[in-house]
């Protein structure tokens, strides 16, 4: 990898992805994980041509990553299957919108008792969180649950 990619603390316009981001306490593991690929440190930068269309990011909690017995040793390509290389709306998820994550896992939106709920591959369905937290550079959603 060449020089480090960093966050730019004074910026000046509308906030992006990884200036919200790097507040939410939630997913500080999901992080962590995002911040050891330069590919997606420059999607929630607003600076990657591989997220022109947009950028949707189902981020895990900090409560996901506790399910698990380890944290994974390749978390950046598992923090991969969470990031939708378009911009992914509540209402077409509700409309059972399927799309592929940035690394190529099939992902499934469907709705149910008004919650909305993600399938990745033959995985069980996740529900995703809230009705997202939007930036210049995408929306995030909390999901509970990894894609591994």
């Amino acid at each position: 990898m060449a020089t480090p990619y960093t966050f730019d603390s004074h910026a000046q316009g509308p906030p992006e992805l990884s200036d919200i981001l790097g507040r939410e306490k939630r997913g500080s593991i999901a992080m962590d994980g995002i911040l050891r690929s330069e590919a997606l440190v420059r999607a929630i930068s607003g600076d990657s041509a591989d997220f022109a269309a947009g950028l949707t990011l189902l981020l895990p909690t900090n409560q996901a990553f506790q399910q698990l017995d380890d944290i994974p040793e390749d978390i950046e390509k598992v923090m991969e299957r969470h990031f939708i290389p378009q911009k992914v709306t509540v209402e077409q998820m509700k409309e059972g919108v399927t799309v592929d994550a940035y690394e190529g896992t099939v992902l499934r939106f469907t709705e149910s008792n008004g919650r909305v709920y993600v399938q990745a591959d033959q995985r069980s369905p996740v529900e995703v969180m809230g009705a997202g937290t939007g930036a210049g550079s995408g929306t995030y959603f909390l999901v509970d649950q990894l894609f591994v």
